[in-house]
């Protein structure tokens, strides 16, 4: 049996999630594991793709691929849904997903750099509360669970940020914070994903 153009073309932006995620957390992971040196508890994720380390290739090829594919997917969901406060959301993840990509463009000690990892995570915090807020008005089967579970993800990625800067600018272990803003970033793409996937056009 045929799939309809309107199932096919979710499924699309569905795909477009999965891979784009998958394509970012495991050019990561992959990347650290591959520089020994590598600790979450004295660095930031960023120095696996400064200039000259020999994990940048990877790390910041992962950001840039994951950033242009999660683009297309964001804009797929912003496409799919009729929710107004959805659609604030994903402006703001577009912005993310843009950002993210720069972050691989403009990799340690480039002075954008700073510039454009703090503005890919708040466009992304933003953009994951903005939509699980969202969550709350709509009539969708399951929203509201998907959207406290978002709300909290924001919520818990915030408060990670407070919790290292108890122990002021510069100190160790910013990677820890970072992987609590990508954890979020993931639980959005990936449950959205399922929902384009699944789901019948009122889901989102």
């Amino acid at each position: 049996m045929s799939l309809s153009p309107s199932v096919t073309r979710r499924r699309l932006f569905a795909g477009l999630g999965v891979t784009s995620t998958a394509l970012t957390l495991g050019g990561i992971f992959v990347a650290a594991a591959l520089a020994p040196w590598f600790s979450v508890f004295r660095n930031a994720l960023s120095d696996l793709g400064a200039a000259g380390v020999a994990t940048a290739p990877v790390f910041n090829g992962a950001l840039l691929l994951g950033g242009a594919l999660g683009s297309g997917f964001v804009v797929g969901a912003w496409a799919e849904t009729e929710n107004p406060v959805h659609a604030g959301g994903a402006f703001a993840l577009l912005l993310a997903m843009v950002f993210m990509a720069l972050v691989g463009v403009f990799p340690i000690p480039s002075p954008l750099h700073p510039v454009v990892a703090v503005a890919f995570f708040v466009f992304a915090t933003l953009g994951v509360f903005v939509w699980g807020a969202g969550d709350f008005v709509t009539d969708a089967d399951g929203s509201r669970v998907r959207g406290a579970a978002l709300v909290v993800a924001a919520v818990v990625h915030v408060a990670s940020w407070f919790w290292w800067l108890l122990y002021g600018w510069g100190a160790p272990g910013i990677a820890l914070p970072e992987l609590a803003g990508s954890g979020m970033l993931a639980l959005w793409a990936l449950w959205v994903s399922a929902d384009l996937w699944a789901g019948p056009p009122d889901t989102l």
